[in-house]
């Protein structure tokens, strides 16, 4: 399907824009947004592209961007703020099309297809969204066009800020010849690293390379990067009613029986599902497990909460429990799987009177220093022991 007809649309450095349209003073001043903390010891959330300047980007420590910016503004996150201001844009994007694919508070994926006898062809769309965005909030947002959605987000990074980019089929080939290769989905800098060694800096480097050769020597990794580097992408956009869960699990190349190292890829793919869980704003009430030995016998278990969750801490101590309550790790493991089910929008869920709203604070401030500079850049040091696997 090569038809235009997928958008990514993303706020133009959110928080930080946020502010400078509360308080007018902050306007074309160096604004930087810290996490949980404003202490040298905190890290960067969001900068202002006056701060980007001086070298500042998300997820640097508080400390070096002091000495980098030592004039800047530096503001705490106001989160209830920042979810106000995303409702209002996320009620334009919907307005437009129902298939609204939420990445983040400020990010999200659009299908227009079949919307264009009402509001015209998907650039005529994004222009519109452009302008109703700018209109209502009084801030930015950068859009990209294209036909599939690794595209569309590569387009909408590509002329920020307040940019509309468009990348048409024709035009695929020469767009993705010079794109570094860490600009594709899936590789961090351990795996760029690797790439290296055999002179893979740009996406056409892997061009030579097939599919077989690939998969060989990078395994799952190796099959994304075949497609994703001609830009080939056939996930469809999903809108929040579409989930039913969320989980995610891993294959290990050999069979692992250490539980310190389990328990650290227990609570790795805990943070993926948390992340998704967090970006769609839903949280479960069910948290189950897979393992698979290496005979193939596969089992699952599930525990019910009287409380929905959405916290990788929560997500992994249940799950780490149905582990070992159930004797599931006296054997080596070939497979490990976690999920988690019976969903519902957050503010839905049955409150808990004793949770601990730090918890769901830090994952928030992580979440977003992911979102914005890499899955893998920012962790808990319980992930550690994996050695950046």
């Amino acid at each position: 399907m090569s038809k235009l007809h997928i958008l990514h649309a993303d706020m133009d450095a959110f928080f930080s824009a946020v502010e400078q349209r509360e308080n007018p003073e902050l306007q074309k001043k160096p604004v930087i947004v810290g996490g949980v903390s404003l202490s040298n010891r905190g890290v960067v959330s969001t900068a202002s592209y006056e701060a980007r300047k001086f070298g500042v980007h998300s997820a640097m420590p508080i400390a070096k961007a002091k000495k980098l910016c030592p004039a800047g503004i530096y503001l705490p996150a106001r989160h209830g703020l920042y979810k106000k201001v995303s409702g209002e844009i996320f009620a334009i994007l919907k307005k437009y099309t129902p298939l609204v694919e939420k990445l983040s508070i400020d990010e999200a994926f659009l299908d227009v297809k079949g919307c264009e006898r009402l509001y015209g062809d998907s650039i005529e769309i994004a222009e519109k969204i452009k302008a109703e965005v700018k209109q209502k909030t009084d801030l930015t947002i950068s859009i990209g066009v294209s036909i599939n959605k690794f595209l569309a987000k590569l387009a909408s990074d590509y002329d920020k800020p307040d940019g509309l980019t468009v990348i048409r089929k024709k035009d695929i080939k020469e767009f993705m010849r010079n794109l570094d290769i860490d600009k594709i989905w899936g590789v961090g800098d351990v795996f760029a690293a690797k790439l290296a060694e055999k002179k893979i800096y740009k996406a056409s480097d892997i061009w030579p390379y097939s599919l077989e050769e690939l998969k060989k020597s990078y395994g799952k990794a190796g099959v994304k990067l075949f497609f994703l580097s001609r830009g080939i992408d056939n996930r469809d956009v999903k809108s929040q009613n579409e989930i039913k869960s969320v989980s995610h699990e891993e294959t290990f190349a050999e069979n692992i029986s250490d539980r310190d190292k389990l328990f650290a890829y227990l609570f790795k793919m805990s943070e993926k599902v948390s992340f998704r869980l967090h970006s769609n704003s839903i949280k479960g009430a069910t948290i189950f497990i897979k393992v698979r030995y290496s005979d193939f016998s596969t089992y699952s278990r599930q525990q019910s909460l009287k409380v929905a969750v959405n916290s990788s801490e929560e997500i992994y101590q249940r799950a780490k429990n149905l582990l070992i309550q159930n004797n599931l790790l006296d054997k080596p493991l070939r497979l490990l799987g976690i999920g988690v089910s019976n969903l519902c929008l957050e503010g839905q869920e049955q409150l808990n009177l004793f949770a601990e709203a730090n918890e769901d604070q830090l994952d928030q401030t992580i979440d977003e220093l992911k979102r914005k500079y890499g899955f893998n850049k920012i962790s808990r040091a319980r992930k550690l022991y994996l050695n950046n696997d």
